[in-house]
């Protein structure tokens, strides 16, 4: 089963270039990551944390990158390991779930992921770059934070 899924994954992501002559270079992966994927803005996360009390927010980054800062009520589940921890933790198809990485490449990936798998209510958002540049709260062990103009206030 794993491996069925494994390999519906690869093809759903990467299609036939997966499997031509040469390696494919860094910028095609992160173009075949992000092909057909519609990204949502911080406006839309913003909204439906406030409205969807039930939302599932994943950070998908490393926790080194996670631990210096996240989007507030976010969970931290590193890339490799998303799809069985929701898998095993989520058993509504129709579930909110929300995925982020740092530009989009990774969430871009796991949502492709948890669509093959059966979860019809997964978003990819931009990236927390867009968050941070934007002004928006930050939440790590200080608690939640906001970059102001090159500063940070608590």
């Amino acid at each position: 089963m794993i491996k069925d899924i494994l390999t519906v994954s690869a093809l759903v992501i990467f299609g036939a270039a997966a499997y031509a002559g040469e390696p494919m270079t860094r910028d095609a992966v992160v173009d075949a990551a992000k092909d057909g994927v519609e990204f949502v803005g911080n406006t839309y996360v913003q909204e439906r944390k406030t409205e969807n009390p039930d939302l599932i927010l994943i950070d998908v980054r490393t926790e080194d990158e996670y631990e210096l800062g996240h989007i507030p009520d976010a969970i931290w589940i590193p890339r490799g390991r998303v799809e069985f921890e929701v898998a095993e933790k989520v058993r509504d198809a129709e579930a909110e779930i929300i995925v982020y990485c740092k530009t989009g490449s990774r969430a871009a990936l796991v949502k492709k992921a948890l669509d093959a798998q059966g979860y019809q209510g997964v978003v990819a958002h931009e990236g927390f770059e867009t968050w941070a540049q934007a002004g928006q709260p930050l939440e790590n062990d200080l608690g939640v934070l906001q970059l102001i103009e090159g500063k940070t206030e608590e």
